[in-house]
């Protein structure tokens, strides 16, 4: 099955200041969110989706890469106390992949990239999703209705090694089970 479409309008965090939402804090933090999630929850996992290559798009290569031609492709639900808080969804070059997140199962990937200082963070960029088709099978799945729901993303380096990570943050609502590992 394809990943879910994240070609959203991306823009630079300053731009999304003034946002109102509940979770805005969280959106425009330039830390780690597994971090902060977990401070939020006395329950914190991560729920694998799916786990596959990827040939790499035009846009894939313009921002991980002009000789990048397969990815890892990475979707996972964070869940707190049993709620779906964010689905993540991360594109992971061969390089990084060989160091060490090929097989990370249900550990964080943002617990790997920051606690090695080594890899250096791109400025976050922020998305409106005023209408989520692309992640309309999802939000069913967790019995969400479609409303306006924001994204940020950002680039890991470390030498050749890549990593995109996108995080679209859902409404605080009941967990949908059936993703459960």
């Amino acid at each position: 099955m394809a990943p879910f479409s994240i070609d959203f309008e991306w823009q630079s965090a300053p731009e999304y200041s003034h946002l109102l939402s509940d979770d805005a804090a969280i959106i425009l933090d330039s830390g780690s969110l597994t971090s902060c999630l977990k401070k939020q929850s006395t329950d914190f996992r991560v729920d694998v989706l799916q786990e596959q290559w990827i040939a790499a798009t035009q846009e894939h290569q313009r921002l991980l890469g002009q000789y990048c031609t397969q990815l890892q492709c990475r979707e996972v639900l964070l869940v707190c106390d049993d709620v779906a808080r964010v689905y993540a969804q991360s594109w992971i070059n061969t390089q990084a992949a060989d160091l060490g997140v090929r097989q990370l199962g249900n550990k964080p990937l943002g617990e790997v990239l920051f606690q090695d200082k080594s890899w250096q963070r791109s400025a976050l960029e922020v998305a409106q999703i005023d209408y989520p088709n692309a992640l309309a099978p999802l939000l069913k799945d967790l019995q969400l209705s479609e409303q306006r729901l924001y994204a940020r993303r950002r680039v890991f380096t470390h030498q050749d090694a890549k990593i995109m990570v996108c995080e679209v943050f859902l409404p605080k609502v009941s967990y949908a089970t059936q993703f459960a590992s």
